[in-house]
């Protein structure tokens, strides 16, 4: 078996969707023409360019409707005061919320529009790999700039960059590790979560790849940091104090081959790191993660060996940059045989069920634009994956947890909804989140993309191809023919044929228009809760 041999086989639409669907969110057809046109290697290469910070998350509600003393309507809120100078903490508060608000709806603009690019992928990767849940929204923002400007970059750097952060200094209480106090919070999830992984139990406080005695000599190394309060103007800095710091050398365990971190006062956490990533398991782990995230949840003995073994090395002989083997990874022969086996995250469902079909957030005004994505990130919330707010440390359980994985997404409260809210998109409805309604218009433009798929007027050729776009494979004639009746109804096919063409030749026939758009929403509305649409 080729395995992570270079793709041999036919690149086609087909082929481009899967890659797509993979590392980005949602497929146009035109992204898809273009990745088609561009061939595999090119579009790997595109995927990975590296490009400019988007611009910062703006304030988005109105000036009468949230007192933001330092910003206005449409402009950008991160570089203001961190603490608002109100007169009560109520209006404090409510500054706070517009600005997460304003925070969680500009992530998803990101997504919605990453295009042919990998970056935003692989930032909700590493946001749910290195999770540090704050309500600031200062430090929020800080914490995901600081992740999405490093996300196709160098893990181990990355890992030295986060430490500091103190959204995670703040959460995992690395600002309270002093010497007369010890805080193993961070150094157990460096280890455990963030870097190595604890391996197998096999004696008492030792594991395959570190023991008990490392959390806690490590804890000694990561002493010293603190944070400032929100009020103060470097809130967002952290600083080192040395007479918090534990002083002296600290011992590793024979799983480190008894290594000393010597005393470097403020940069003795790099040294620490650096060591870690000296273990060859550093590069396994990662690697893991990176398949469950992009390939498949089962990593079974032959794919230890074949994919993952020679991934790591890949990733160890170039310092930890990990670009070079995801680009290996998703140019493989083995990539492209691991299709349809993921169900789809309430994160990339809901962009699949926009941009796929191409919604895309109102130009009007800012406001509405940013409701858009605030209500693409609270119905994604409702189901179970809420960006910034992970359920604990770990993440969402459909990267860790076996042997669901990704079927955690789905459940008898969640399905349900899951199906609910992809229709609603397409035909208009009442979107119910913890008590309040959302009303959404109808939001697919259904005429647009049936104009757009060549002999549309042949009811078989519409279905064929709005299933090989959805679901990118072909669906079975009872299937074909159980949709076809949204459009004739019980007609002969000639009957859609006849009035969809009368249609294209009176397109402001109201009438016409309607009953066409109606028919044609039925069809895509009952395709976006079907089974084959819930996984990629």
């Amino acid at each position: 078996m080729p395995y992570l041999d270079l793709y041999s086989g036919n690149w086609s639409a087909q082929e481009a969707r899967h890659l797509l669907k993979r590392t980005s969110f949602g497929v146009t057809q035109n992204i898809t023409e273009e990745a088609v046109s561009l061939g595999l290697s090119t579009t790997i290469t595109k995927l990975f360019e590296v490009k400019d910070l988007p611009n910062t998350p703006l304030k988005y509600e109105l000036d009468e409707d949230v007192n933001d003393p330092d910003v206005n309507y449409g402009e950008t809120w991160v570089n203001a005061p961190a603490y608002p100078d109100l007169p009560t903490s109520q209006e404090r508060n409510k500054v706070f919320r517009a600005r997460n608000k304003s925070m969680y709806a500009w992530s998803f603009l990101q997504m919605q529009d990453s295009g042919i690019s990998i970056r935003e992928k692989l930032t909700l990767f590493w946001h749910n790999h290195f999770v540090a849940v704050n309500t600031n929204p200062h430090r929020e923002f800080d914490y995901i700039n600081l992740i999405r400007a490093n996300a196709i970059g160098n893990f181990k750097e990355l890992t030295k960059l986060i430490t500091l952060n103190t959204n995670m200094l703040i959460y995992l209480n690395g600002n309270q590790n002093t010497e007369a106090a010890p805080n193993e919070n961070y150094s157990r999830e460096l280890l455990e979560l963030f870097t190595i992984g604890k391996g197998d139990a096999v004696g008492n406080g030792d594991y395959t790849n570190y023991t008990e005695n490392d959390v806690v000599n490590m804890a000694k190394v990561l002493t010293g940091w603190k944070t400032n309060g929100i009020q103060k103007e470097n809130a967002l800095t952290p600083y080192f104090k040395d007479n918090k710091h534990s002083s002296g050398n600290k011992t590793l365990s024979h799983r480190f081959n008894n290594a000393i971190i010597t005393e470097n006062g403020e940069d003795e956490y790099k040294d620490l790191i650096d060591k870690i990533f000296e273990q060859d398991e550093c590069s396994r782990f990662i690697t893991r993660q990176l398949y469950i995230w992009f390939v498949n949840a089962e990593i079974t003995a032959e794919i230890e060996t074949n994919i993952i073994e020679p991934l790591s090395k890949i990733i160890r002989d170039n310092d930890y940059e990990i670009d070079q083997a995801l680009k290996t990874l998703l140019s493989s022969e083995h990539f492209f045989e691991n299709t349809f086996c993921m169900i789809k995250s309430p994160i990339d469902l809901m962009l699949s069920a926009t941009k796929s079909l191409l919604v895309s957030a109102p130009t009007t005004s800012i406001k509405e634009q940013y409701n858009f994505a605030l209500t693409l990130y609270l119905a994604c919330t409702d189901l179970n994956q809420s960006i910034f707010h992970h359920p604990d440390v770990a993440g969402w359980k459909a990267y860790y947890q076996a042997p669901l994985y990704y079927k955690s997404w789905v459940n008898s409260n969640l399905l349900p909804k899951r199906l609910d809210y992809c229709r609603i998109l397409v035909t208009g409805g009442d979107l119910i989140i913890d008590k309040k309604k959302y009303t959404i218009p109808p939001l697919v433009p259904v005429l647009l993309i049936a104009s757009s798929i060549p002999n549309s007027t042949d009811p078989n050729v519409l279905v064929s191809e709005l299933a090989e776009q959805l679901f990118n494979y072909e669906i079975s004639e009872d299937q074909k023919n159980s949709l076809k009746e949204f459009l004739i109804q019980g007609l002969p096919d000639f009957e859609w044929t006849v009035e969809y063409s009368d249609y294209l030749a009176n397109p402001t026939d109201e009438a016409l228009k309607n009953s066409v758009e109606n028919k044609l929403r039925g069809l895509i509305g009952t395709m976006v809760q079907m089974s084959e649409f819930q996984i990629m």
